[in-house]
């Protein structure tokens, strides 16, 4: 049976089609479960992560964010001292940049990881569901493998709120001279525009938002509405600003704007996502 150039040619298209609209398998965002010791030796260990959360969001456009709260971590093996903690969120990092892959490790190149801007994960197994990644920076526990299930399909990089932009995280760099209020007041409404965008995301998507992603804003995030952090309190978003009195600045500036935020709509009253939505929105638009 002959086929015509036609329907080969348009056979040739749809091939093409569907090998350039193929997806990447890591793309999505990944939840840590739990640990688990390759060798008997160390498998008493394993508990130590017991408490601790991780999410990777891998973008098809190659971001990434990589959210970790918790004692230990793999990519920043100090330990932390529990009593040195005022509260858990204070133990959150968010990290921000671009991944790829080569011969099963995934590169990640951090633009605000302060000792560790680029780290790598072999990829000891991996389906569509889940993974089992090492980190070779990781010491505390030799042979400890982090597996991670798959939280998210989706690739954000197709979304309009695309929130793993580097274009949408540059708030989360910290300065490293003075600044002037404009530029500090450019640096709030960029994290204000990637915590809209965050939202706007999981609302569209009818998905839960962890709120660990937002971090270390100076907000507490409620189901019915959004309360500002005292500034003393808020040591990592502080830390963002090059010294105590740009930091000053940095939180007057949305205690102002937030503080005439508009009375919430009674559409939405009863939708916890769009009601931090709209108050974020109101807070970008009082500072403008």
């Amino acid at each position: 049976m002959k086929i015509s150039k036609k329907i080969l040619m348009y056979l040739c298209i749809i091939i093409l089609f569907c090998s350039c609209t193929k997806k990447d398998p890591l793309v999505g965002t990944w939840k840590f479960t739990y640990s688990h010791a390759s060798n008997e030796a160390d498998k008493y260990k394993e508990d130590d992560y017991s408490s601790y959360t991780s999410y990777i969001t891998l973008s098809g456009d190659n971001s990434f964010l990589l959210v970790e709260n918790g004692e230990f971590s793999p990519i920043t093996t100090p330990r932390i001292p529990q009593d040195s903690l005022n509260e858990r969120d204070n133990n959150t990092e968010v990290y921000f940049g671009m991944w790829s892959v080569k011969d099963s490790i995934i590169y990640f190149e951090a633009q605000n990881h302060k000792s560790s801007p680029e780290f790598t994960a072999r990829i000891i197994s991996k389906n569509d569901r889940n993974m089992r990644l090492y980190f070779p920076e990781q010491k505390q526990v030799k042979g400890l493998e982090f597996k991670y299930k798959k939280d998210d399909y989706n690739d954000v990089s197709r979304s309009e709120s695309n929130f793993t932009t580097n274009e949408l995280n540059k708030w989360r760099l910290k300065n490293k001279s003075k600044q002037t209020t404009e530029k500090i007041r450019s640096k709030i409404e960029n994290a204000l525009e990637f915590s809209i965008a965050f939202l706007e995301y999981h609302e569209s998507e009818n998905k839960v938002a962890m709120t660990l992603y937002l971090e270390p804003l100076p907000f507490k995030f409620y189901g019915n509405g959004i309360v500002l952090k005292n500034h003393y309190k808020n040591e990592k978003w502080n830390d963002l600003f090059y010294d105590e009195e740009d930091a000053s600045i940095a939180y007057n500036m949305p205690k102002k704007s937030f503080n005439n935020v508009a009375r919430i709509p009674e559409e939405i009253s009863n939708n916890p996502i769009k009601i931090n939505i709209f108050i974020l929105k109101e807070t970008l638009k009082n500072m403008k």
